[in-house]
Order: structure tokens, then sequence, then C-alpha cells
């Protein structure tokens, strides 16, 4: 009752609060810092053109893989974080991060930053990225919306603040210095990683100072002839004469009394089952899932779209004859509002009423942001590209804030850790093909139209597997439940 086992499972002792609100807060950090990073891909993708020359496909490269390795990462830093710590993962992943803006700065040649940009950001900030999201949904239940929201809204904040900085010390340092300053922000992610309290850890803290509370209060106030009046009371199984017979002088040691009583309710066998369920890292049978497996494919044709998006904006609202400056002032602003979007659905997402809906409400923002894509190429003014980028940014927000969530909805939270792996696996095709396909789209066609077109295109299929994968759900929820009613009929 009062004891807590390392090995136990997250979810059979959710703080659902307390210090998870610190472990959230180290999760919106770790997406100020990867968000900010990875939303400057156009400020980068500007820069790489002017400073090396290299066609448009060639030049989406670097920081297209840079998100999928990130993300291929997923199942990796999963492993890392259960067989070390989320904590050791997230300070490793910081370094590499740091190291990579590091050699950046001092690449000889173009090709050079498939290593240093490509390679080690994208380790880095895989191991930083998925056991930062996995930890909060560990750490709540009922307010996990909320949490996986706030976590997330980082990424906002990022590209408000850190993609115009980027900016700005490209137009007033040189190339290299510029990186170097950027080496020291990624630096601040070992500040991050302290903040991931391993929630065994947390528990057994917790515990150990429930236990201590209970002993002090055993001993001001009980003798050992009410030992069984207050096991009563507590529902805890009194001391046999003879374990108290084996315990040397218990008359004076109360404490030590109370403690072995507890100890014998320490649920031993369900802490080592536990222990083997957790330690499995690739379950792949969840891909026999079809609601799932429609879900991933979907997820993957949406960043497709949504990387190569965020990649050419820059470039786009340049083609309309807009300065480099506000070019990058419009991905900031879609930054604070993608921040809101994802609050807001962090909020509407845990509503009681909602809850039952998520997958369908999930499903109606990739349409949305399907007509946005088609219509961010009749743009023409800085003021226009603000609005329709500020609605762009709540709705890719919430939707991606929301993903974990969802995920719990069709497999449940036992099944978030390995679940998140492979559907990040999933994203990281998609991030990959995204941005060098639009880039290829460009060469082409010689204009940024035709790329948004395209992610148009991709979003709709997206959206078409969702209402499928839905459909499949509902039918399989509704199977259940009436399986559920006959057999309690049957019984009666």
């Amino acid at each position: 009752m009062f004891c807590e086992n390392k090995d136990l499972k997250a979810e059979d002792s959710v703080p659902d609060g307390g210090y998870g609100w610190f472990v959230v807060l180290g999760c919106f950090l770790s997406h100020v810092l990867i968000g900010g990073f990875e939303r400057s891909d156009g400020v980068y993708y500007l820069k790489y053109k002017a400073y090396y020359n290299k066609s448009s496909q060639l030049t989406a490269w670097p920081n297209a893989l840079v998100s999928a390795i990130r993300l291929f990462l997923g199942p990796l830093a999963s492993a890392l974080s259960n067989i070390y710590s989320v904590r050791l993962a997230v300070i490793v992943g910081a370094l590499l991060m740091t190291l990579g803006q590091l050699l950046t700065a001092y690449s000889p040649d173009f090709f050079f930053l498939f290593f240093s940009q490509s390679v080690l950001e994208g380790l880095g900030s895989g191991l930083v990225y998925a056991p930062s999201i996995v930890i909060v949904g560990l750490y709540f239940d009922k307010h996990r919306g909320l949490a996986a929201g706030l976590g997330s809204a980082g990424v906002g904040v990022g590209t408000f603040c850190i993609v115009p900085l980027t900016q700005w010390l490209f137009d007033n340092y040189r190339f290299q210095d510029a990186f170097l300053i950027l080496a020291g922000i990624a630096f601040n992610g070992l500040v991050v990683g302290m903040l991931f309290r391993p929630l065994s850890l947390h528990n057994k803290w917790t515990s150990k100072k429930r236990s201590r509370k209970v002993e002090e209060f055993y001993a001001e106030k009980l003798d050992l002839e009410s030992d069984s009046k207050f096991a009563e009371k507590f529902e805890i199984e009194p001391l046999k004469k003879s374990s108290l017979n084996k315990t040397e002088n218990c008359s004076k040691q109360k404490k030590h009394c109370l403690s072995s009583t507890i100890v014998l309710c320490c649920p031993v066998e369900k802490a080592k089952s536990s222990t083997d369920k957790r330690k499995q890292i690739f379950n792949c049978s969840l891909l026999r899932n079809p609601s799932f497996v429609l879900f991933c494919i979907s997820l993957l044709l949406f960043t497709a779209a949504f990387k190569a998006a965020f990649t050419f904006i820059p470039a786009l609202v340049k083609s309309r004859d807009i300065s480099e400056s506000d070019a990058a002032l419009v991905l900031s602003i879609a930054g604070v509002f993608d921040t809101a979007g994802r609050i807001v659905a962090g909020l509407v997402f845990d509503l009681p009423r909602i809850k039952f809906l998520r997958p369908v409400l999930f499903n109606s923002f990739i349409f949305a942001i399907a007509g946005i894509s088609f219509l961010l190429p009749s743009m023409t003014s800085f003021a226009s590209f603000c609005v329709v980028c500020s609605v762009y940014g709540v709705l890719t927000g919430a939707y991606i804030s929301q993903k974990s969530v969802v995920i719990v909805d069709i497999l449940g939270i036992e099944n978030l850790s390995t679940s998140f792996g492979l559907l990040i696996c999933f994203q990281a095709v998609g991030m990959c093909a995204g941005p060098p396909l639009s880039g290829a789209f460009r060469d082409t066609f010689g204009s940024f139209d035709e790329a948004f077109y395209l992610g148009g295109g991709f979003m709709t299929a997206a959206g078409m597997l969702m209402v499928l994968s839905n459909i499949l759900l509902r039918t399989k929820t509704t199977k259940l439940f009436k399986s559920s009613t006959t057999v309690v009929v049957s019984e009666t």
C-alpha cells in the first residue's frame, strides 16, 4: 500500500500533477530547442543556397535528413530511455546537437553538412525528442491532453524566438560565428535533461516520504499493544508473534516493525511481469492493427507536406518581392499561433464530451490544413501571408501536439512507448521525402507554387486515410461493446 517498487508499470502510479508539471516544463523547453532549430530550415535553406550555390533539391537535403534521422531514431531513443533513463538520453542528445552546430560552423564544403548538420544534429535531436514526449505521457492520465499540448507548445515558442534570432545572427555575423552562437544555445539542452526525473525514482522518493510520515505517526500515537487495531484501521495485515520475536528490540524500534509490515504488501510478482513487458521495445505486432497502420501512413503523408511547407515558406514569401527578414518573420508569427493551437487543443481534447470524438476532430484538422496548403501560393502581400500562416500554425500545432493522445485512444496507454517509436519512423519517411521532392518540383517548374500544390494533395490523401482509420476503430469499439454486453447478459 505504501511501498513502491521501481519496476512497477508507470501507469500503475501516475502522479497526474505535482512534479509532473516540471516534466512538462522540460518537454516544453526541449521543443523550444528542437522546434526552433528545425523551423529555421527556411533560413538555413536560403543561406546554404547563397553560400554553396547548389540546386534547390540538393540544398533541401541536409535539413530534411535532420528531421528524418530524429524520427527514425525514435525506437532506439525509447530503448535507451528504458535501459538507462530519459534524463541520460536527453543529456547525450543535447551534447550531440551542440557538437553538430560547432562542426557546421567550420564545414569545409557543402557535403560535410550531411555529417555535421544531418547526422549529428539528427541523432542529438532524436535522443531529446521521443523520450521527452513519452515521459509526459507516463506522468499524466486525466490531464494527458493538456500536458501533451503544453509540452509540445515549445515548438511555437522556438519558432517565434529562434527563427528570427537565426536570421538576425546571419545578418549581423559571419556564417561561422552564427553557428558558434547557435551551438551555445543547443548546449542549454543539458538543463532540460536534468528536469526529467525518472518516474520510478519519483515514485520511490514519494513513497518513502509517505512511509516516513506514517511511521512517525505510528511511533508517536500508538503502542505495540494497539498494532492489531492500527492494522485493521489501515487494512494492513498484523504482524504475527513469531515475526515480532525475529525483530530485535521491536518494542524499542517501532518504526522497523511497521516497515516490515508494509514490505509484506508489495506486489513483487506484478513488478516482475511489468518489468518484462517494459523491456519489449520493438513491438511490431502493433502493425497488425489496421487502424494504427492507416494512422501511421496518414501521418507520413502529412509530415511530407508539413516539412516541405516550413522549409519553403520563406522562399515563397521572398519570391513575392518581400525581404528575407519579413519572410523569417512570417514563420515566427506562424510559431506564435502554433503555440496557441497546441494549448487550446490540449484543453479541448481533455473535455469529457470530446474524448470520444478526438479521432474525428483530429481528422478534421488535416482537411483544413490541406485547404490552406492550396491557398498559400495565391498570396502576394506580407499581410496576407501573415494571416494565412497564422491559421496554418494553429491547425498544425493542434494536430501535431495531440498525436500521442490519439495513439492512446487507438492502442491504449500500455502501448504508448513502443507505438510512438513505430509512428515516428513512418513520420521520418515523410520528413526525408517532403523537402527534396518539393525542391525537385521547384527545379522543374521554376516556382514554389507547384510544391505547395503537391503538399495540399498529400494532406488530402492523409485525411482520407485517417477517415478510414476512424471507421475501423469505431467498428472495432462497437464489436467489443456488443460482445461485453452479451457476456454480461448471459451471466445474469
